[in-house]
């Protein structure tokens, strides 16, 4: 093949493949990638790496210091990471020794049909089980101070092949164009590295400079295919009294946290709706002018972490009857993914519509805020539909879809 021929492929590839797709082609096997509304972050190789916890609260201390020795070292002034649901464990947070930046990525409109992967699905606890969970926490809110508490479920997948990476990131950013998208890698390994990723609908802080925002989502309903009806169960899901208490208990908790390091929030009202592919929520965007010094995001986002949009409230004890209920670690579910750099600013997304993936085997986890006024049955239904955004970026058949969330 000539030189010529070979530039002539290469633009016919360019014409054809979506900026998403040529963006993904840089991606390795020591590659994570962070993907947001306002850009894209594709970090390669770990070069510093903190596993410590907040359970001094210093972590954001640790970081500031693994980010004076990146500068030290010529490194990226950049790291990434996830942080755990319960910050007494580890985090995992980086600094690569590369990032490639990009503008927000959208997948084309047509996307090629893709193979169903061999794979075997097992809910733990099932559909019952989560239920019974459910209605033994109803009691435990019928009692001051507990109000609410979000309970989960996870889904057990074994794939005969290991995970095809490019695929289900690019799978992960067309279903959810406008959320955060990351993939992060827990190793540095130059073959099948364990790695948590996800398409959340929520974010938990961005900072830019003295700006700071915080977006919310509490109160969830399926959608449908058919417009008119999909509307209505909007319409509806924005009168629900059980969902709008659930959401201001949220709402009430994040300014609380957040009000300390600001010189000005600005609260909407009440909430309005928000939509993925697959579910409607509530949702309130809130805006802030820091107070100097600015706190960095990361700083932010330990303060706010965890929200009762993935926690309850209070959260200690919140916390607690999770951790008491629940038949399962949940690890870096409901935590944070994101990044944030030397000057503090960044962004970290709410850790849900998520999975854990080690050597062929992914978890993934779903959860459901739990009120006074809950039903399980409906509860069941709702981390069934949440499951299926990832089962659904998996790419896994229809069929083996619907018997593994009704089981």
């Amino acid at each position: 093949m000539t030189p010529t021929s070979l530039l002539d492929n290469n633009a016919d590839t360019a014409r054809t493949d979506s900026p998403l797709q040529l963006w993904l082609k840089a991606h390795r096997s020591r590659s994570s990638l962070f993907c947001s509304p306002t850009q894209a972050l594709m970090a390669h190789g770990q070069a510093l790496v903190c596993r410590a916890s907040n359970a001094n609260n210093d972590l954001d201390a640790q970081a500031t210091q693994l980010l004076a020795q990146a500068h030290e070292q010529g490194l990226p002034s950049l790291l990434m990471g996830v942080l755990p649901f319960n910050t007494t464990q580890p985090a995992h947070l980086f600094v690569p020794h590369s990032v490639q930046r990009s503008a927000p990525l959208h997948p084309s409109a047509e996307t090629e049909a893709q193979p169903h992967p061999a794979a075997t699905l097992q809910p733990f606890p099932n559909g019952t089980g989560y239920a019974d969970i459910v209605g033994r926490s109803l009691p435990l809110l019928d009692d001051q101070p507990l109000s609410k508490i979000v309970l989960a479920r996870t889904m057990d997948v074994t794939l005969e092949q290991p995970l095809q990476r490019q695929q289900l990131l690019h799978n992960l950013i067309r279903l959810n164009p406008h959320g955060y998208n990351f993939g992060i890698n827990l190793d540095d390994q130059e073959d099948d590295n364990p790695c948590f990723f996800g398409a959340s609908p929520e974010l938990l802080v961005r900072r830019s400079g003295s700006q700071v925002s915080v977006n919310p989502l509490a109160g969830t309903a399926a959608r449908v295919a058919d417009p008119e009806a999909d509307a209505r169960i909007g319409q509806a899901l924005l009168q629900s009294a059980k969902d709008l208490h659930e959401h201001a208990i949220v709402i009430e908790s994040v300014v609380q946290a957040l009000r300390p390091f600001c010189s000005e929030l600005h609260v909407p009202d009440g909430p309005e709706l928000a939509k993925t592919a697959t579910l409607w929520h509530l949702s309130t965007p809130i805006h802030g002018t820091l107070r100097a010094p600015y706190a960095s995001s990361l700083e932010l986002a330990l303060a706010m972490h965890p929200t009762p949009a993935v926690c309850g409230t209070p959260t200690l004890a919140a916390r607690d009857v999770i951790e008491t209920l629940e038949p399962f670690e949940r690890q870096f579910y409901a935590g944070a993914a994101g990044w944030c750099d030397d000057k503090g600013d960044g962004e970290w997304a709410v850790a849900i519509r998520c999975g854990l993936y080690q050597q062929q085997h992914i978890r993934l986890y779903a959860g459901a805020g739990i009120v006074a006024a809950s039903d399980p049955d409906s509860e069941r239904r709702e981390t069934g539909n949440k499951l299926r955004t990832m089962l659904n970026a998996l790419n896994i058949e229809p069929a083996t879809i619907e018997g593994g969330i009704t089981l």
